[in-house]
């Protein structure tokens, strides 16, 4: 019995070290991953009067809506190439590319003639809320603003809404959110998989990732670039003061 009782013990001292040994080669890691990627601090005084006052406020609301929505589907990801169990396509399951058109041509039916900021900012205002982010471009390149870099957009002449008063959808709820007192939040995705200069037409679109190698095609990859910081000058310049620019995708 007692030798039985110290085996058990011997065990579980050998199973402490191993995971003591663990959290040490995971701690190591992480601190390497670390002193890769050091975070440099922010120094201009009036962002971080912003952020003081941003991380205050607590409670807000963050939307994405876009095309995807008559389809009542995840935003963007049907149309990633990756296996994952949380990307389900809507229809056309076993025919990529036909989805893919699919999923591009509700561009042409895309009509929320309902569409009513004030009412939105009613509900968020009566909930407690302090600031909102709108997601003005999401990783399928459909801009949800007037810009002009592209035509797959809201203000496109391929979108029923175009003709709208209130078409430029961005502007319209930044300026009711504003007038309210929220603090105003643009999302804006990196990567735009309808860019031919992220998803080049000629290779197969495996992941989120650009499809071509960016070492090898410097110049394609430059024009992308140019492209995502023109469209977000005009997000910048255009839409009254955004007090926070929220970045997505790698």
């Amino acid at each position: 019995m007692n030798m039985s009782i110290n085996t058990r013990g011997i065990m579980r001292h050998f199973y402490s070290i191993i995971f003591i040994l663990f959290l040490l080669f995971v701690s190591a890691n992480c601190f390497a991953q670390m002193e890769k990627q050091k975070y440099t601090p922010e120094t201009d005084p009036i962002v971080l009067e912003n952020i003081e006052h941003w991380q205050d406020l607590k409670f807000g609301l963050m939307m994405h809506w876009g095309i995807y929505s008559q389809w009542g589907i995840i935003e963007s990801w049907s149309i990633c190439g990756e296996d994952e169990e949380w990307i389900k396509r809507f229809r056309n399951n076993d025919n990529y590319a036909q989805y893919k058109l699919d999923y591009e041509n509700l561009q042409t039916t895309f009509n929320p003639v309902n569409f009513n900021p004030k009412k939105w900012v009613k509900a968020a205002k009566r909930a407690g809320m302090k600031y909102m982010v709108f997601t003005t471009k999401h990783h399928d390149g459909f801009a949800m603003f007037d810009t002009k870099y592209s035509d797959y957009k809201i203000t496109g002449s391929k979108t029923p809404f175009h003709s709208h008063p209130k078409a430029n959808v961005t502007k319209e709820i930044f300026d009711s959110f504003r007038s309210e007192g929220f603090m105003i939040g643009a999302y804006f995705s990196k990567p735009d998989w309808h860019s031919p200069n992220f998803w080049t037409p000629d290779n197969a679109t495996a992941d989120r990732n650009p499809n071509y190698s960016i070492e090898k095609y410097p110049d394609r990859w430059e024009n992308f670039v140019q492209y995502t910081h023109n469209q977000i000058d005009e997000l910048m310049t255009d839409y009254g003061k955004v007090d926070i620019l929220w970045l997505d995708g790698g």
